[in-house]
C-alpha cells in the first residue's frame, strides 16, 4: 500500500488520502521508509522518532493539508521535539509550545514528521546534510536538510529561512522548488530571528501547486493555484545583475536558454536594465545583515562564544563595528531600490535571473555563495527557485523568479506556468 507514496506532491496526497486510495499513516510508513534507507548517507535529520511521526499520522486533522509529512527547519520551536538553532549552546533545548508556522501546518492538518538540519544560526557553518544528487557536494544553506530531504523524496514540503540566500539557493542546488515570501507576509513567533528586517520563513517543495497549499496554511490565502495566467502567458524579464559577469557560463547559458524556451512557449519576454540602485545593494544587504544579527545573537556571543563557529563569531564581530548611520544609510539606499523596483513591474509580470552561481560547489565545509539572493531579499520581494536542466558534473541548476512586493499569488502562479514548461 505505501510503495511509492513518498514520491507523491502534497497535492496529490490529499487527492489519494480524500479518493480512499490510501492512509495518513501509508504515507508516512513509506516517507520513513526512504528515511530509513538514506538518512544514514544524506543527512537531512537532526531529530526524528519514527513513533512519534506514525501517532501523528494516525491522528492527522482533517484540512486541506490532511495528511501531507511535513519537515520543520531546526530553528522552529516544536513543543514535542528538540531545538537547537544548530549550535551545540542550544542542543537539545526542548521549548515549551509550537511556533507558529508548525501550529498552523497542523491545524491544516499536516502531519510533523522530524527536524531537518539548519546551519549555526541559520548562518554559514554547516551541518551533516550532503546534497543527496552527490554526496559530495553542499546542499546549500542554511535550509540544507529542508532541501535535501525533499529532493530526496523523504518528504514533499519542508519549512525553509532565508536571510541572505538560505531558500532559493539550497533549493537551486538540490534542483528542487524554494519559495521565499515577501517580508512579513509569514508570522515569524517561535522562529529563530537573525535580522529581523530580512528574516522570511518560506517552503520547499516539488510542485508549485504544493507551495500554494503551505502559503494557504501560513497566510489563509486560497489552496488554489491564482489562475492569473490561464488565459495569457506571463510577462518575463531578465535582470542580468551587477554580478553577473561572475556567474559560471553555465549560469549565464541557463537563464538565456530558459528566457528563449518560455518565449517559444509564448510569453512575452525582455531584457531588463539593472535598476540604479543595484550596484550598492548587495553592500547594503551586508550592512543590515550583521548589523541586526550582531544584535540578536548579541547574547551568544558575549556568554557563549566558546561555542560558536569563527564565521560566526566574525560576522557578529562586523555587525558591531556598523554604526547606526551607516546602517540608517543602507535602510534608505534600500528604499530607493524598491521604489526603483516597483517601476520595473510596470512592464512586466516576473523578474528571471540567476539563482546561485552554478552547480552545487564540492565539499562539505561550506554551503555556496548566496550573491545571487542578497539583492532581492534585501528589497524584501518574494522569489522563487525554479529548476531547470543540469551543470557539466551532473547537478541541478535552476533560475530564480522573482515578484513584485506583496505580489507572492501571481509569483507564484507564473512559477506554476515557468516549471510546467521548462520541464518539458
Amino acid at each position: 500500500m505505501s510503495e511509492g507514496l513518498n514520491t507523491l506532491s502534497a497535492t496529490e496526497i490529499v487527492r489519494r488520502i480524500s479518493a480512499g486510495d490510501c492512509t495518513a499513516v501509508d504515507v508516512m510508513a513509506a516517507c520513513l521508509e526512504r528515511v530509513s534507507a538514506r538518512e544514514d548517507a544524506v543527512g537531512a535529520f537532526i531529530h526524528i522518532d519514527e513513533a512519534q511521526a506514525l501517532d501523528a499520522a494516525r491522528n492527522a486533522g482533517p484540512g486541506f493539508l490532511h495528511g501531507v509529512p511535513f519537515g520543520i527547519k531546526d530553528i522552529c520551536d516544536t513543543v514535542d521535539a528538540p531545538t537547537g538553532w544548530g549550535s551545540p549552546t542550544y542542543h537539545g533545548f526542548q521549548p515549551p509550545r509550537d511556533a507558529s508556522c508548525v501550529n498552523l501546518f497542523k491545524r491544516h492538518g499536516a502531519v510533523a514528521m522530524g527536524k531537518t538540519v539548519t546551519t549555526e544560526f541559520a548562518l554559514r557553518h554547516p551541518g551533516k546534510t550532503a546534497n543527496p544528487h552527490n554526496l559530495a557536494h553542499t546542499p546549500g544553506g542554511s535550509s540544507s536538510g529542508s532541501a535535501a530531504a525533499v529532493a530526496d523524496h523523504m518528504l514533499p514540503m519542508a519549512f525553509a529561512s532565508q536571510t541572505g540566500g538560505s531558500i532559493i539557493r539550497p533549493a537551486a542546488y538540490c534542483g528542487v522548488l524554494g519559495y521565499k515570501p515577501t517580508h512579513g507576509a509569514v508570522d515569524l513567533d517561535g522562529v529563530m530571528g537573525l535580522a529581523p528586517s530580512l528574516d522570511v520563513l518560506g517552503l520547499m517543495a516539488r510542485e508549485v501547486s504544493d507551495l500554494a497549499l503551505g502559503r494557504a496554511a501560513l497566510c489563509g490565502t486560497s489552496p488554489s493555484l491564482d489562475p492569473a495566467f490561464a488565459a495569457r502567458p506571463p510577462r518575463i524579464g531578465l535582470v542580468r545583475g551587477p554580478d553577473w559577469d561572475t556567474c559560471s557560463e553555465e549560469m549565464r547559458d541557463v537563464c538565456e536558454n530558459a528566457l528563449r524556451a518560455l518565449q517559444k512557449c509564448g510569453a512575452e519576454t525582455r531584457e531588463l536594465a539593472d535598476p540604479g540602485t543595484f550596484k550598492h545593494l548587495v553592500k547594503c544587504h551586508s550592512i543590515v545583515m550583521s548589523f541586526e544579527g550582531a544584535r540578536t545573537r548579541s547574547f551568544e556571543f558575549d556568554h557563549h562564544r566558546d561555542q560558536m563557529s569563527a564565521p560566526f563569531a566574525a560576522f557578529v564581530e562586523e555587525g558591531r563595528t556598523h554604526s547606526w548611520e551607516r546602517y540608517e544609510e543602507a535602510l534608505a539606499t534600500r528604499g530607493i531600490g524598491q521604489q526603483e523596483l516597483a517601476g520595473v513591474f510596470e512592464d512586466v509580470d516576473v523578474i528571471l535571473t540567476p539563482a546561485s552561481p552554478g552547480e552545487a560547489p564540492e565539499g562539505l565545509s561550506e554551503t555556496g555563495d548566496p550573491l545571487y539572493n542578497r539583492i532581492w531579499t534585501l528589497l524584501q520581494v518574494p522569489c522563487v527557485s525554479v529548476p531547470f536542466g543540469t551543470g557539466a558534473r551532473g547537478l541541478p541548476l535552476a533560475v530564480q523568479l522573482v515578484g513584485p512586493h506583496r505580489g507572492d499569488d501571481r509569483l507564484l502562479a507564473a512559477a506554476a506556468w515557468v516549471h510546467d514548461r521548462l520541464r518539458g
